[in-house]
């Protein structure tokens, strides 16, 4: 009975704030951007910050995140608002001018776009459209900013497929990749007597710890390097039922070890900015740190991560597969001593490689340092 009663408090609590978001005048709340949890503030803060701090524009930022610091912010121009469990009948009524969101597969599920607003989607990731996403992702959107050219070239590939019309794609970069790379270039090191090799995989049944367990990590550890490993935050989240099993093991595998750091949470950058080399699979997070730090990776080449089965018959080859001998190297899974001397001769080769990051990050990204002014005003251009 009183799991009831909090259910119904909570639904009270957000119809409030569902009230409170409506009498605002649609005039007075042009620009709305929805963020499904805490962490889709990397991508989508750069914008509202532009927005607010540069253009003057007020912004209203829905979050389904119960604990969002958002709501602590102070500033007059920005709105805070909460809804979750009535997301799916709120969403289609918002009638302000923009809606912007980093939330993939509007329409496609149970949750529909807003009715009269032109939807903005901005991606959360530089990987391609086709492999990492279910089918249809982005078939809603009305605007898309694209990180990348390969973006604008899968979706008008796709768009045309299925006969879409009245779409914008948009030139704007990826406003997270600027921000990691201006932290980093202020960064100063906390291990600089140890070279930091950081294990971060995607999630799934086939992502790098799931395949080498502890054995990478001890191996790693065992050649003289400190090692950071750092699950994907869905290790941790009921849709990846063995991510806690996986990530128990390698802290049992290496309790007591002070050159073993297992990280539960991503909210500390440290790891990212320490390392020296990343080894990572399919996971967006890789080319964000090569491109940031202008370090290399290595690849486990384990089965790729693919939402969308039938990613082959789409003809173009993703960017995460045909990025990773760019932006470092590729080895078989299986085999620690193996990654360990890959590891090695790409730190012996950091000049080489951080020159062909810099070329490749010139040629995928779009306005490398400046994205998030030139999506603000891209926004405030629409909302005009």
């Amino acid at each position: 009975m009183a799991g009831f009663f909090s259910r119904v408090k909570a639904r009270m609590r957000e119809m409030e704030q569902i009230n409170a978001f409506r009498e605002i005048p649609a005039a007075e709340r042009p620009i709305v951007f929805y963020s499904e949890d805490d962490y889709s503030w990397n991508q989508l803060g750069p914008y509202v910050d532009a927005l607010i701090d540069d253009l003057g524009r007020p912004v209203v930022y829905v979050t389904s995140a119960e604990d969002d610091p958002r709501r602590e912010d102070p500033r007059d121009a920005l709105r805070v608002f909460t809804v979750r469990e009535s997301l799916a009948s709120f969403l289609p009524t918002i009638d302000s001018k923009v809606f912007v969101t980093t939330m993939p597969d509007l329409d496609s599920f149970h949750v529909k776009r807003p009715e009269k607003a032109t939807v903005v989607y901005t991606f959360h990731s530089l990987n391609s459209t086709h492999m990492a996403y279910r089918p249809g992702a982005f078939d809603a959107y009305d605007v898309v900013f694209c990180a990348g050219p390969h973006q604008v070239s899968e979706l008008e590939r796709r768009f045309s497929q299925i006969g879409k019309t009245g779409y914008e794609l948009r030139e704007v970069g990826y406003a997270k990749l600027d921000g990691i790379a201006r932290r980093f270039a202020a960064y100063t090191p906390r291990y600089p007597d140890r070279t930091t090799i950081l294990v971060a995989p995607s999630w799934g049944p086939d992502n790098v710890l799931a395949v080498e367990g502890a054995g990478l990590v001890v191996a790693l550890a065992d050649a003289g390097f400190r090692v950071v490993v750092r699950p994907h935050p869905a290790f941790f989240e009921s849709l990846y039922p063995e991510g806690r099993r996986i990530v128990a093991e390698i802290e049992a595998a290496t309790a007591g070890r002070d050159d073993v750091v297992v990280e539960r949470s991503i909210v500390s950058e440290d790891a990212f900015m320490e390392a020296a080399v990343m080894i990572s699979d399919w996971s967006g997070a890789s080319s964000e740190y090569a491109f940031a730090t202008e370090r290399p990776v290595l690849f486990m080449d384990v089965p790729p991560k693919a939402n969308d089965p039938a990613w082959r018959e789409f003809g173009v080859e993703p960017f995460e597969a045909r990025i990773r001998e760019e932006i470092g190297t590729v080895v078989p899974p299986g085999d620690p001593a193996a990654a360990v001397a890959a590891v090695e001769g790409l730190l012996a080769d950091g000049a080489g490689f951080r020159e062909r990051i810099v070329a490749a990050r010139e040629r995928s990204v779009y306005n490398f340092g400046s994205a998030a002014r030139v999506g603000a005003e891209m926004l405030a251009e629409l909302a005009d």
